[in-house]
């Protein structure tokens, strides 16, 4: 928060009426006398502050015209509990307001239930409704280039309503720099994903109910098919699972890297993988140079290949091929 949007703005109180509430507070109430003496407030000003701070069961008021403050342990409480009814009532609002919205368009436009969406603006703007009407799951393949805005607090919000948000990562996506920060902040919010060499297309979709499917990979177009119709949703979501079920997941909080592993437990098979070394098979089997690798982990190319050898030799082999067959027989991928 800023000085110019302060915490008691929430409740409907600005930085001034805080400012005269916690003097009252030093001195267990007051007058408005004593508000426009120690707060400079004309007397009209001076009354309706107290008023306001009365109106909100911060202060009490005798029949002399003293104001008293309330415990505000008990005080901010209730007003706070006041409030989030309130904005409770005004969110339980948005789906019939929401019907009326989607009635209206529906009787002006008479959108087609597939249809092409071109411009970034028409684009980033069905993204993001697609995004924000999903109530049970979100399916994404994702590759580069990427055109619109990062995805996190949209998914962050999606994830906080209970929404699954599962996407498939083509390999290109860790190439640019901060690629793997992202997808970590990502995955800490509750994302879960995987990673795949490669991918066709981009493909967002909301509750199987509808999608948008890129029709340029080329960085400058901004193309795409937005579909509703049943047939189509019901392909997409095949392709996706799919992917899903081939890709390697990619997991640990934040995707940070962890320590050197240390000696195997007797027996050679006996631990689970760290979450590094997972995700170093993830992006092995997806076909991730070591330097792009190195970059995203935020390591030199020769410290990652010291832990790639040391992940070699844990799992008994010497190329990525060979950690790929030993780790399913661990049953760490």
């Amino acid at each position: 928060m800023t000085e110019a949007d302060p915490p008691w703005e929430a409740v409907g109180l600005d930085a001034q009426a805080e400012a005269v509430y916690r003097r009252l507070l030093t001195h267990g109430g007051g007058t408005v006398d004593d508000v426009v003496a120690s707060c400079g407030l004309r007397p009209e000003q001076a009354l309706s502050m107290l008023e306001r701070l009365h109106h909100s069961g911060l202060l009490s008021r005798r029949s002399s015209g003293e104001f008293l403050t309330v415990d505000p342990r008990h005080a901010v409480r209730a007003l706070v509990e006041s409030h989030e009814r309130q904005l409770a009532a005004v969110r339980d609002a948005a789906e019939p307001l929401g019907a009326i919205f989607d009635e209206v368009r529906r009787s002006h436009t008479a959108e087609p239930a597939t249809r092409t969406i071109s411009g970034p603006e028409a684009v980033g703007d069905c993204y993001y409704r697609l995004k924000q009407c999903a109530r049970h799951e979100i399916c994404a393949l994702d590759r580069p280039p990427f055109l619109l805005a990062p995805n996190g607090p949209l998914d962050e919000a999606a994830v906080r309503r209970g929404v699954r948000v599962r996407v498939v990562y083509a390999a290109a996506s860790f190439d640019a720099e901060g690629g793997w920060e992202e997808l970590g902040s990502l995955v800490s919010r509750g994302e879960e994903a995987k990673v795949v060499p490669a991918l066709p297309i981009k493909l967002a979709m909301a509750d199987r109910f509808a999608a948008m499917v890129s029709l340029s990979l080329d960085g400058e177009g901004t193309e795409c098919l937005y579909t509703e119709a049943p047939p189509l949703l019901d392909a997409l979501t095949e392709l996706f699972e799919r992917y899903w079920a081939a890709a390697a997941s990619l997991s640990g909080p934040g995707l940070e890297p962890s320590p050197p592993p240390g000696p195997p437990v007797e027996g050679g098979s006996a631990r689970m993988p760290t979450d590094e070394e997972r995700n170093l098979l993830a992006l092995f089997a997806a076909g991730v140079k070591d330097d792009a690798i190195a970059r995203q982990f935020g390591i030199s190319t020769r410290t990652l290949r010291r832990r790639i050898q040391d992940l070699y030799a844990e799992l008994g082999t010497s190329n990525r091929f060979g950690a790929g067959v030993a780790a399913a027989r661990r049953h760490w991928v």
